[in-house]
Protein backbone atom coordinates (compact mmCIF):
# COMPACT_ATOMS: atom_id res chain seq x y z
CA UNK A 1 0.00 0.00 0.00
CA UNK A 2 2.79 2.41 0.95
CA UNK A 3 4.33 1.96 -2.52
CA UNK A 4 1.05 2.86 -4.26
CA UNK A 5 0.59 5.83 -1.96
CA UNK A 6 4.09 7.16 -2.66
CA UNK A 7 3.57 6.73 -6.41
CA UNK A 8 0.30 8.70 -6.31
CA UNK A 9 1.92 11.50 -4.26
CA UNK A 10 4.76 11.85 -6.77
CA UNK A 11 2.47 11.67 -9.82
CA UNK A 12 -0.07 14.20 -8.52
CA UNK A 13 2.59 16.63 -7.24
CA UNK A 14 4.32 16.56 -10.65
CA UNK A 15 1.08 17.12 -12.55
CA UNK A 16 0.10 20.04 -10.33
CA UNK A 17 3.52 21.67 -10.69
CA UNK A 18 3.23 25.34 -11.68
CA UNK A 19 -0.44 25.65 -10.66
CA UNK A 20 -1.56 28.47 -8.36
CA UNK A 21 -2.57 27.70 -4.77
CA UNK A 22 -6.16 28.45 -5.68
CA UNK A 23 -6.08 25.90 -8.52
CA UNK A 24 -4.44 23.32 -6.25
CA UNK A 25 -7.17 23.86 -3.65
CA UNK A 26 -9.85 23.53 -6.35
CA UNK A 27 -8.24 20.27 -7.48
CA UNK A 28 -8.22 18.94 -3.90
CA UNK A 29 -11.92 19.70 -3.33
CA UNK A 30 -12.96 18.20 -6.66
CA UNK A 31 -10.95 15.00 -6.10
CA UNK A 32 -12.40 14.62 -2.63
CA UNK A 33 -15.96 15.12 -3.90
CA UNK A 34 -15.58 12.28 -6.42
CA UNK A 35 -13.89 9.97 -3.90
CA UNK A 36 -16.50 10.67 -1.20
CA UNK A 37 -19.37 9.96 -3.60
CA UNK A 38 -17.69 6.69 -4.54
CA UNK A 39 -17.39 5.71 -0.87
CA UNK A 40 -21.10 6.42 -0.28
CA UNK A 41 -22.09 4.32 -3.31
CA UNK A 42 -19.66 1.57 -2.23
CA UNK A 43 -22.10 0.79 0.58
CA UNK A 44 -24.49 -0.65 -2.04
CA UNK A 45 -23.70 -4.13 -3.34
CA UNK A 46 -22.11 -5.26 -6.60
CA UNK A 47 -19.71 -4.09 -9.33
CA UNK A 48 -19.67 -0.31 -9.71
CA UNK A 49 -20.19 1.56 -12.96
CA UNK A 50 -19.09 5.21 -12.89
CA UNK A 51 -21.51 6.75 -15.38
CA UNK A 52 -19.83 9.72 -17.07
CA UNK A 53 -21.86 12.77 -17.98
CA UNK A 54 -21.00 15.17 -20.75
CA UNK A 55 -19.31 17.72 -18.43
CA UNK A 56 -16.56 15.20 -17.58
CA UNK A 57 -16.25 14.00 -21.18
CA UNK A 58 -15.80 17.66 -22.27
CA UNK A 59 -13.01 18.15 -19.70
CA UNK A 60 -11.01 15.25 -21.10
CA UNK A 61 -11.81 16.27 -24.68
CA UNK A 62 -10.54 19.87 -24.27
CA UNK A 63 -7.80 19.37 -21.68
CA UNK A 64 -4.98 20.15 -24.12
CA UNK A 65 -6.35 23.58 -25.04
CA UNK A 66 -8.04 24.74 -21.81
CA UNK A 67 -6.11 24.80 -18.51
CA UNK A 68 -9.29 24.78 -16.36
CA UNK A 69 -10.57 21.71 -18.26
CA UNK A 70 -7.18 20.05 -17.74
CA UNK A 71 -7.43 20.69 -13.99
CA UNK A 72 -10.89 19.04 -13.92
CA UNK A 73 -9.63 16.04 -15.92
CA UNK A 74 -6.67 15.83 -13.57
CA UNK A 75 -8.86 15.70 -10.46
CA UNK A 76 -10.97 12.96 -12.04
CA UNK A 77 -7.86 10.96 -12.99
CA UNK A 78 -6.52 11.38 -9.43
CA UNK A 79 -9.83 10.08 -8.06
CA UNK A 80 -9.55 6.97 -10.28
CA UNK A 81 -6.22 6.24 -8.53
CA UNK A 82 -8.33 5.78 -5.37
CA UNK A 83 -10.49 3.26 -7.24
CA UNK A 84 -7.56 1.28 -8.67
CA UNK A 85 -5.25 1.54 -5.65
CA UNK A 86 -7.47 1.55 -2.55
CA UNK A 87 -10.81 -0.07 -3.46
CA UNK A 88 -11.30 -3.82 -3.80
CA UNK A 89 -14.51 -3.50 -5.83
CA UNK A 90 -14.76 -4.21 -9.55
CA UNK A 91 -15.26 -0.76 -11.03
CA UNK A 92 -15.79 0.41 -14.61
CA UNK A 93 -16.28 3.70 -16.39
CA UNK A 94 -19.62 3.73 -18.20
CA UNK A 95 -21.19 5.79 -20.97
CA UNK A 96 -24.89 6.04 -21.88
CA UNK A 97 -26.34 6.71 -25.35
CA UNK A 98 -27.49 10.19 -24.28
CA UNK A 99 -23.97 11.19 -23.16
CA UNK A 100 -22.61 9.91 -26.46
CA UNK A 101 -25.32 11.82 -28.34
CA UNK A 102 -24.29 15.07 -26.61
CA UNK A 103 -20.61 14.32 -27.19
CA UNK A 104 -21.35 13.85 -30.93
CA UNK A 105 -23.00 17.25 -31.22
CA UNK A 106 -26.68 16.29 -30.78
CA UNK A 107 -27.50 15.49 -34.40
CA UNK A 108 -29.62 12.99 -36.31
CA UNK A 109 -28.61 10.29 -38.79
CA UNK A 110 -25.50 9.11 -36.94
CA UNK A 111 -23.95 6.17 -38.80
CA UNK A 112 -22.44 3.00 -37.32
CA UNK A 113 -18.96 4.15 -38.37
CA UNK A 114 -19.41 7.52 -36.62
CA UNK A 115 -20.77 5.89 -33.46
CA UNK A 116 -17.88 3.43 -33.39
CA UNK A 117 -15.40 6.28 -33.94
CA UNK A 118 -16.90 8.21 -31.00
CA UNK A 119 -16.69 5.16 -28.70
CA UNK A 120 -13.03 4.64 -29.62
CA UNK A 121 -12.33 8.33 -29.07
CA UNK A 122 -13.81 8.13 -25.55
CA UNK A 123 -11.66 5.11 -24.72
CA UNK A 124 -8.58 7.12 -25.73
CA UNK A 125 -9.65 10.17 -23.68
CA UNK A 126 -9.96 8.06 -20.52
CA UNK A 127 -7.06 5.62 -21.08
CA UNK A 128 -5.01 7.33 -18.36
CA UNK A 129 -7.56 6.42 -15.66
CA UNK A 130 -6.63 2.74 -15.91
CA UNK A 131 -10.32 1.77 -15.74
CA UNK A 132 -12.09 -0.32 -18.34
CA UNK A 133 -14.98 1.31 -20.14
CA UNK A 134 -18.40 -0.30 -20.46
CA UNK A 135 -21.64 0.84 -22.08
CA UNK A 136 -24.97 1.26 -20.36
CA UNK A 137 -28.16 0.75 -22.32
CA UNK A 138 -26.88 -0.85 -25.53
CA UNK A 139 -25.17 -4.09 -26.53
CA UNK A 140 -24.05 -3.54 -30.12
CA UNK A 141 -23.13 -0.67 -32.43
CA UNK A 142 -26.27 -1.35 -34.52
CA UNK A 143 -28.38 -1.21 -31.36
CA UNK A 144 -26.63 2.01 -30.38
CA UNK A 145 -27.37 3.68 -33.74
CA UNK A 146 -31.10 2.95 -33.27
CA UNK A 147 -31.01 4.33 -29.72
CA UNK A 148 -29.17 7.50 -30.83
CA UNK A 149 -31.97 8.09 -33.36
CA UNK A 150 -34.51 7.66 -30.52
CA UNK A 151 -32.60 10.16 -28.35
CA UNK A 152 -32.59 12.62 -31.26
CA UNK A 153 -36.37 12.27 -31.74
CA UNK A 154 -36.91 12.89 -28.01
CA UNK A 155 -34.55 15.87 -28.15
CA UNK A 156 -36.70 17.52 -30.84
CA UNK A 157 -39.98 16.66 -29.06
CA UNK A 158 -38.83 17.77 -25.59
CA UNK A 159 -37.30 21.04 -26.82
CA UNK A 160 -40.72 21.94 -28.22
CA UNK A 161 -42.61 20.70 -25.16
CA UNK A 162 -40.37 22.56 -22.68
CA UNK A 163 -40.77 25.75 -24.78
CA UNK A 164 -44.56 25.51 -24.69
CA UNK A 165 -44.48 25.06 -20.91
CA UNK A 166 -42.14 28.06 -20.54
CA UNK A 167 -44.43 30.26 -22.61
CA UNK A 168 -47.68 29.39 -20.82
CA UNK A 169 -49.06 31.53 -18.03
CA UNK A 170 -48.87 29.76 -14.68
CA UNK A 171 -50.65 32.39 -12.60
CA UNK A 172 -53.11 30.46 -10.42
CA UNK A 173 -55.46 31.33 -7.60
CA UNK A 174 -54.37 28.88 -4.96
CA UNK A 175 -57.19 29.47 -2.48
CA UNK A 176 -58.90 26.23 -1.48
CA UNK A 177 -61.84 25.50 0.88
CA UNK A 178 -59.26 24.39 3.46
CA UNK A 179 -55.87 26.12 3.23
CA UNK A 180 -54.14 26.43 -0.13
CA UNK A 181 -53.68 24.32 -3.26
CA UNK A 182 -50.20 22.90 -3.55
CA UNK A 183 -48.34 24.04 -6.71
CA UNK A 184 -46.60 20.67 -7.20
CA UNK A 185 -49.98 18.89 -7.19
CA UNK A 186 -51.27 21.25 -9.90
CA UNK A 187 -48.04 20.76 -11.90
CA UNK A 188 -48.34 16.96 -11.77
CA UNK A 189 -51.89 17.04 -13.08
CA UNK A 190 -50.84 19.27 -15.99
CA UNK A 191 -48.39 16.74 -17.48
CA UNK A 192 -49.60 13.47 -18.96
CA UNK A 193 -48.05 10.28 -17.54
CA UNK A 194 -47.46 8.86 -20.99
CA UNK A 195 -45.43 11.47 -22.86
CA UNK A 196 -44.63 9.97 -26.31
CA UNK A 197 -40.93 9.36 -25.68
CA UNK A 198 -38.72 6.81 -27.40
CA UNK A 199 -35.66 6.83 -25.12
CA UNK A 200 -36.28 8.91 -22.00
CA UNK A 201 -38.38 7.57 -19.15
CA UNK A 202 -41.66 9.55 -19.03
CA UNK A 203 -41.73 9.33 -15.22
CA UNK A 204 -38.39 11.16 -14.84
CA UNK A 205 -39.27 13.73 -17.52
CA UNK A 206 -42.53 14.41 -15.70
CA UNK A 207 -40.58 14.67 -12.42
CA UNK A 208 -38.34 17.39 -13.92
CA UNK A 209 -41.12 19.23 -15.77
CA UNK A 210 -43.39 19.28 -12.73
CA UNK A 211 -40.61 20.98 -10.73
CA UNK A 212 -40.28 23.64 -13.45
CA UNK A 213 -44.04 24.26 -13.50
CA UNK A 214 -44.12 24.36 -9.70
CA UNK A 215 -41.47 27.08 -9.77
CA UNK A 216 -43.41 29.05 -12.42
CA UNK A 217 -46.64 28.81 -10.37
CA UNK A 218 -44.79 30.01 -7.25
CA UNK A 219 -43.26 32.97 -9.11
CA UNK A 220 -46.47 33.98 -10.88
CA UNK A 221 -49.02 33.38 -8.10
CA UNK A 222 -47.98 35.80 -5.37
CA UNK A 223 -51.07 38.01 -5.83
CA UNK A 224 -53.35 36.61 -3.12
CA UNK A 225 -51.84 37.23 0.34
CA UNK A 226 -54.32 34.73 1.85
CA UNK A 227 -53.18 31.91 -0.44
CA UNK A 228 -49.45 32.25 -0.99
CA UNK A 229 -47.81 29.30 -2.79
CA UNK A 230 -45.98 26.65 -0.81
CA UNK A 231 -42.96 25.04 -2.48
CA UNK A 232 -42.08 21.38 -2.01
CA UNK A 233 -38.45 21.98 -1.05
CA UNK A 234 -34.80 21.89 -2.16
CA UNK A 235 -35.08 18.79 -4.35
CA UNK A 236 -37.69 20.46 -6.58
CA UNK A 237 -35.57 23.64 -6.72
CA UNK A 238 -32.58 21.67 -7.95
CA UNK A 239 -34.68 19.76 -10.50
CA UNK A 240 -36.17 22.99 -11.84
CA UNK A 241 -32.62 24.24 -12.49
CA UNK A 242 -31.58 21.23 -14.59
CA UNK A 243 -32.82 22.42 -17.97
CA UNK A 244 -32.57 25.71 -19.81
CA UNK A 245 -32.28 26.92 -23.36
CA UNK A 246 -29.09 28.19 -24.96
CA UNK A 247 -28.92 31.22 -27.27
CA UNK A 248 -29.75 29.06 -30.29
CA UNK A 249 -32.89 27.76 -28.58
CA UNK A 250 -31.56 24.24 -27.94
CA UNK A 251 -32.70 22.56 -24.73
CA UNK A 252 -29.80 22.13 -22.29
CA UNK A 253 -29.63 19.38 -19.70
CA UNK A 254 -30.94 16.42 -21.70
CA UNK A 255 -28.02 14.38 -20.41
CA UNK A 256 -28.95 15.40 -16.87
CA UNK A 257 -32.39 13.80 -17.20
CA UNK A 258 -30.66 10.71 -18.56
CA UNK A 259 -28.26 10.68 -15.62
CA UNK A 260 -31.16 10.96 -13.21
CA UNK A 261 -33.04 8.02 -14.73
CA UNK A 262 -29.93 5.82 -15.02
CA UNK A 263 -28.28 6.62 -11.66
CA UNK A 264 -31.26 7.15 -9.36
CA UNK A 265 -29.95 5.88 -6.01
CA UNK A 266 -33.44 5.51 -4.57
CA UNK A 267 -34.56 3.17 -7.33
CA UNK A 268 -31.32 1.20 -7.29
CA UNK A 269 -31.67 0.58 -3.57
CA UNK A 270 -35.24 -0.68 -3.95
CA UNK A 271 -34.51 -2.85 -6.98
CA UNK A 272 -31.34 -4.40 -5.53
CA UNK A 273 -30.07 -4.91 -9.07
CA UNK A 274 -26.73 -6.49 -8.13
CA UNK A 275 -24.65 -3.66 -9.59
CA UNK A 276 -24.28 0.03 -8.78
CA UNK A 277 -24.58 2.90 -11.26
CA UNK A 278 -22.91 6.03 -9.90
CA UNK A 279 -23.48 9.38 -11.63
CA UNK A 280 -20.26 11.29 -12.33
CA UNK A 281 -20.62 14.98 -13.04
CA UNK A 282 -18.92 18.37 -12.65
CA UNK A 283 -22.30 20.10 -12.77
CA UNK A 284 -23.27 21.29 -9.27
CA UNK A 285 -27.02 21.27 -9.92
CA UNK A 286 -27.04 17.72 -11.24
CA UNK A 287 -24.76 16.59 -8.39
CA UNK A 288 -27.26 18.16 -5.99
CA UNK A 289 -30.22 16.29 -7.52
CA UNK A 290 -28.33 12.98 -7.45
CA UNK A 291 -27.37 13.62 -3.82
CA UNK A 292 -31.02 14.17 -2.89
CA UNK A 293 -31.99 10.92 -4.59
CA UNK A 294 -29.12 9.15 -2.79
CA UNK A 295 -30.20 10.40 0.63
CA UNK A 296 -33.75 9.21 0.04
CA UNK A 297 -32.36 5.69 -0.23
CA UNK A 298 -32.14 5.32 3.50
CA UNK A 299 -35.43 6.91 4.50
CA UNK A 300 -38.64 4.99 4.08
CA UNK A 301 -41.53 7.42 4.16
CA UNK A 302 -45.24 7.03 4.68
CA UNK A 303 -47.71 9.24 2.82
CA UNK A 304 -50.82 9.40 4.98
CA UNK A 305 -54.21 9.57 3.39
CA UNK A 306 -53.26 7.74 0.19
CA UNK A 307 -54.35 4.28 -0.95
CA UNK A 308 -50.79 3.08 -0.29
CA UNK A 309 -50.67 4.13 3.38
CA UNK A 310 -51.33 0.69 4.88
CA UNK A 311 -48.85 -1.03 2.59
CA UNK A 312 -46.20 1.61 3.34
CA UNK A 313 -46.67 1.26 7.10
CA UNK A 314 -46.15 -2.52 6.81
CA UNK A 315 -43.05 -1.89 4.71
CA UNK A 316 -41.72 0.58 7.22
CA UNK A 317 -42.21 -1.74 10.19
CA UNK A 318 -40.55 -4.60 8.31
CA UNK A 319 -37.75 -2.25 7.31
CA UNK A 320 -37.09 -1.12 10.89
CA UNK A 321 -36.73 -4.68 12.17
CA UNK A 322 -34.94 -6.30 9.24
CA UNK A 323 -31.60 -4.55 9.81
CA UNK A 324 -31.28 -3.68 6.13
CA UNK A 325 -28.24 -1.54 6.76
CA UNK A 326 -25.97 -3.93 8.65
CA UNK A 327 -24.34 -5.01 5.36
CA UNK A 328 -24.12 -1.38 4.23
CA UNK A 329 -22.52 -0.54 7.52
CA UNK A 330 -19.88 -3.26 7.17
CA UNK A 331 -19.01 -2.06 3.67
CA UNK A 332 -18.94 1.52 4.94
CA UNK A 333 -16.63 0.67 7.82
CA UNK A 334 -14.22 -0.87 5.33
CA UNK A 335 -14.15 1.92 2.73
CA UNK A 336 -14.16 5.13 4.84
CA UNK A 337 -10.70 4.58 6.45
CA UNK A 338 -9.38 3.90 2.92
CA UNK A 339 -10.84 7.21 1.75
CA UNK A 340 -9.12 8.99 4.63
CA UNK A 341 -5.80 7.36 3.76
CA UNK A 342 -6.14 8.26 0.06
CA UNK A 343 -7.05 11.89 0.81
CA UNK A 344 -4.04 12.22 3.10
CA UNK A 345 -1.88 11.19 0.10
CA UNK A 346 -3.64 13.80 -2.08
CA UNK A 347 -3.15 16.46 0.64
CA UNK A 348 0.58 15.63 0.80
CA UNK A 349 0.85 15.91 -3.01
CA UNK A 350 -0.97 19.26 -2.97
CA UNK A 351 1.38 20.61 -0.28
CA UNK A 352 4.41 19.50 -2.31
CA UNK A 353 3.07 21.10 -5.48
CA UNK A 354 2.26 24.29 -3.59
CA UNK A 355 5.76 24.65 -2.09
CA UNK A 356 7.37 23.85 -5.42
CA UNK A 357 5.18 26.42 -7.17
CA UNK A 358 6.04 29.12 -4.63
CA UNK A 359 9.79 28.40 -4.95
CA UNK A 360 9.91 28.30 -8.72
Amino acid sequence: MEGIKEKVIVEVAERLHGRTDEEIFQFFISTETFARKYAISYELEGPMHLVLDNSIIQSFKHRASKPNRDLQALSYTAFTRFVTGWSDRKTYLAVTPAALYEHMGRRGNITSAEALGALEELQLFFADTGLRMTWVGFKSVEGLVKILAAVHADDIYLTQYFKEIEEMSWRKDLEAPFGVKIPLGIAYREIPDDLPLKYFDPWYVKFVLASRIERAIIRQSQHNPDALPIGSGPMADALADLNNFNKKGALLGLGDIDMLQVCDGSRQYQQKSGYVLVGQTLDDTLADVLRHRQSYVESVGVEFGTPHTEHQIKDMVYFMFSKPFSEHQKRGEWIWPKLKDFMSAIATACKKASTNSSHS
